[in-house]
């Protein structure tokens, strides 16, 4: 049954799909976030985590890439993909082969990718789809060149994104890190994309008030 719960810290009120909390794990679960064990080296860092597959990720790209141009001066954003088999590691290779070596143009990488899926139908999980994402995001070199020449130090970027991934727990995409420490996903705003935006920037300040 819906309920609906006040979270007092932050000031915001949203609908969540549960039965009333009770007992010592109530505080928890008024939370309008997931907390997990700091993630050393990403305390600082908020992520978007997508899937080039996932229409919702599509939808709230506006509001990423709004929020990589407005967090505080102290904070880095990055978007990063979550590694499944729906979308293939070819793509989990050919997106750490832009952040590694075309930083600049991650963004770009990011909205080809969810166009180019979702648009026009291409596939992550061949190297045709690849190229023709890399072409539209204006990678300078062909993709499957750029990460069959660094194969070895990419493998390592991989596998440390999926590590990531189980650290931080997670499961949905779109799904918003903050701090290494908190997660906020569209569901914990029953997919209101105006309420979203207020609940990641309110976590992103209670983040700052305590640092």
């Amino acid at each position: 049954m819906k309920r609906l719960f006040a979270t007092i810290a932050l000031g915001l009120t949203f609908s969540v799909q549960a039965a009333p909390p009770t007992g010592a794990g109530a505080a928890d679960q008024l939370r309008p976030y997931l907390q997990v064990k700091t993630v050393e080296g990403d305390e600082f860092r908020v992520r978007a985590f997508f899937s080039p597959s996932c229409s919702f990720s599509k939808q709230y790209l506006p509001f990423f890439l709004n929020l990589a141009n407005t967090l505080p001066q102290d904070k880095q954003f990055a978007f990063t993909p979550v590694v499944n088999k729906a979308d293939g590691l070819t793509y989990a290779f050919a997106f750490a082969a832009v952040q590694r070596f075309y930083p600049r143009y991650v963004n770009n990488f990011v909205e080809a990718s969810l166009r180019g899926v979702q648009e026009m139908a291409l596939s992550t999980r061949n190297w045709i789809g690849i190229e023709r994402i890399g072409k539209a995001a204006g990678i300078p070199v062909p993709m499957g060149r750029l990460v069959e020449d660094n194969l070895p130090v990419l493998k390592e970027d991989v596998d440390r994104l999926i590590g990531l991934q189980g650290k931080l727990k997670i499961t949905n995409t779109p799904s918003v890190s903050v701090a290494g420490t908190y997660i906020v996903t569209p569901e914990f705003t029953g997919g209101d994309t105006n309420q979203f935006s207020t609940l990641v920037n309110a976590v992103i300040s209670m983040v700052t008030l305590h640092e």
